[in-house]
């Protein structure tokens, strides 16, 4: 436990130092979430310390009061390299944490599609595929929710770029687990889209069956999801969750410092 006393209030409260982290292995984030917390007086001090050694201010918390604005200024700039390396070594051992156990980042969020390998990280199952020479890939997407038999799951096709970090999808497609409803899908696509498809289900034969497996999975998440509440919640106040994440990292904010404060 570490705890600090600040010259700005003559070193008279006593601060135990918390600090949260995002276990979500596919999150580039790059920051921890630190308050300290003040138990005599029920006061918190809290804000996102980015390693780049800047910090930005909670989403919707109120405005910290002058003396709180300089304490954390103060303890950004004087932050100790001790310190830094223990909070970069725990945020490392956060991710490591969430790649074993995607329990802890994964939040169950009615008629939201979530990526299969963002579920399931450690599968090493890719859907990929060559289309005119060239490398692709297929994401595939399941809605968690097992209240509902939907029975279908989205896929997004992409080239793959070796030099871009940044993949854009050739085309969305939805498939049905039903073949009548995929036979209908399938006659609303272009031709180059149906021959990327055709390509696709060639070279993986047995493709029905693994979006069956992960369907059933998937939906298998959803419930454990639904019976489980997190022990500790980070209060961060009313944001909305597909409201601009204010730590500047251009995600919304369910995708981004909400996975780290549950």
């Amino acid at each position: 436990m570490m705890t600090f006393r600040f010259e700005e209030e003559d070193f008279k409260n006593v601060y135990v130092l918390e600090d949260y982290y995002c276990t979500n292995p596919f999150c580039d984030c790059d920051h921890v979430t630190i308050s300290f917390f003040d138990a005599e007086n029920e006061g918190r001090i809290s804000f996102l310390f980015n390693f780049n050694k800047t910090f930005t201010l909670l989403p919707n918390q109120p405005k910290p009061t002058k003396n709180q604005s300089d304490i954390i200024k103060r303890f950004v700039k004087d932050m100790q390299e001790e310190l830094f390396v223990l909070l970069k070594q725990r945020y490392m051992e956060a991710k490591a944490y969430g790649e074993k156990n995607p329990m802890s980042y994964l939040v169950f969020e009615p008629g939201r599609y979530m990526n299969y390998l963002e579920m399931v990280p450690k599968n090493s199952q890719l859907l990929d595929f060559s289309y005119e020479g060239e490398k692709h890939f297929a994401e595939d997407s399941y809605d968690l929710d097992p209240r509902i038999g939907n029975k279908d799951i989205r896929l997004a096709f992409f080239k793959l770029e070796m030099k871009s970090e940044k993949h854009h999808p050739i085309f969305n497609y939805t498939y049905y687990l039903d073949e009548e409803a995929r036979e209908a899908a399938d006659a609303k696509l272009g031709a180059k889209e149906s021959d990327i498809l055709v390509t696709f289900n060639q070279f993986i034969p047995n493709l029905l069956d693994i979006l069956k497996s992960r369907y059933k999975e998937a939906k298998q998440i959803g419930k454990k999801l639904m019976e489980t509440k997190p022990k500790n919640v980070f209060e961060v106040g009313k944001i909305g969750r597909n409201d601009d994440c204010s730590c500047g990292s251009g995600k919304k904010y369910k995708k981004c410092c909400a996975l780290k404060l549950n």
